[in-house]
């Protein structure tokens, strides 16, 4: 049984968030792969939803070769797709906040074949052709982010009026069964090169302000929002660094509740706000250099902190 599956078995219709891979394919010559999917009969990119104890990337490939029977070559990061506009109600009822992390690669093998379940058809187009087809407005941005190149696209802050808690919808429904959870985690720069860390006040370990997302935010409005509630420090978001997901992220929280978090990495500057730690959640705030701070992190995930800090100005991660 797939996650969708299991999961909708449980909290049935209802608006949740699902983590996505897709990718932008391209052959030889420059051309996008599309299919013409089964469920809403348009034409979009390769992709499905991530499972239990995968990575990003991972899935993406799986889907790929799944729904294609292609195989991609190195994977770039486009960009992270998570704003409210690309909500999708499914001909079955089933409402959806998108968590689509977009890749690019070229083609390495594999024999063009559709699958029959999810795709119906499927071909190569030239850019100047999938300008004029009428595709939904994520996959357009996707292919327009693709051809554009440059640094990894992500909207900026954007929340409706009104949100709800991601797990609270939730937890009701599957009690402390593992779901996988979406977030944002932020590197916030001062002008002397240093990094604003923070002292988790439940395990006493040193990292970066974060949280999860709500229903109705995008991945831009959580870091902001949650590097306020955290610090009392208002920031402006400059880079989208990486995104992190994949086993190495499951935690059981104290209360018994399971989780596997994939979550967005931003580099920001402070714009405004005071100093003011989240006296619950924060037990101390520091400002580090790079080195200092990876030095007092937990060898579990330095390497990740390592991976983030080294694309603070170029460049980008998919873990």
């Amino acid at each position: 049984m797939s996650y969708i599956e299991w999961l909708r078995g449980r909290v049935g219709r209802r608006k949740i968030f699902l983590v996505f891979g897709t990718v932008v394919l391209r052959d030889a010559n420059g051309r996008i792969l599309l299919q013409r999917r089964t469920d809403f009969t348009f034409w979009g990119l390769p992709g499905g939803a991530m499972e239990l104890g995968e990575d990003i990337e991972t899935c993406a490939r799986r889907e790929l070769l799944e729904e294609t029977g292609l195989t991609a070559g190195p994977l770039r990061l486009v960009g992270l797709y998570t704003d409210p506009k690309y909500d999708v109600t499914y001909p079955n009822g089933d409402q959806v906040q998108q968590f689509t992390v977009c890749l690019t690669g070229q083609v390495a093998g594999g024999t063009m074949q559709p699958d029959g379940e999810e795709t119906s058809e499927q071909a190569f187009f030239p850019p100047e052709a999938i300008a004029r087809m009428d595709l939904p407005p994520w996959y357009a941005d996707m292919v327009q982010h693709t051809l554009a190149g440059g640094d990894p696209v992500f909207a900026p802050p954007f929340s409706t009026a009104a949100t709800t808690d991601q797990i609270q919808a939730v937890r009701p429904f599957i009690g402390h069964e593992r779901l996988i959870a979406v977030g944002s985690m932020v590197v916030v720069m001062n002008e002397k090169g240093q990094v604003l860390t923070i002292q988790r006040q439940d395990d006493g370990a040193w990292s970066l302000p974060a949280g999860l997302c709500d229903l109705g935010e995008n991945a831009a409005q959580t870091a902001v929002r949650e590097t306020f509630e955290e610090t009392g420090l208002h920031i402006e978001l400059e880079r989208l660094l990486g995104v992190y997901s994949g086993p190495n992220f499951q935690f059981t929280y104290p209360n018994g509740d399971k989780v596997q978090n994939v979550g967005a990495v931003f580099r920001a500057r402070v714009v405004g706000g005071q100093l003011n730690r989240a006296v619950t959640e924060v037990a101390a705030l520091c400002w580090q250099t790079p080195a200092e701070f990876l030095a007092r992190t937990t060898p579990q995930f330095r390497p990740f902190f390592a991976m983030g800090l080294q694309h603070l100005d170029a460049g980008s991660f998919v873990c």
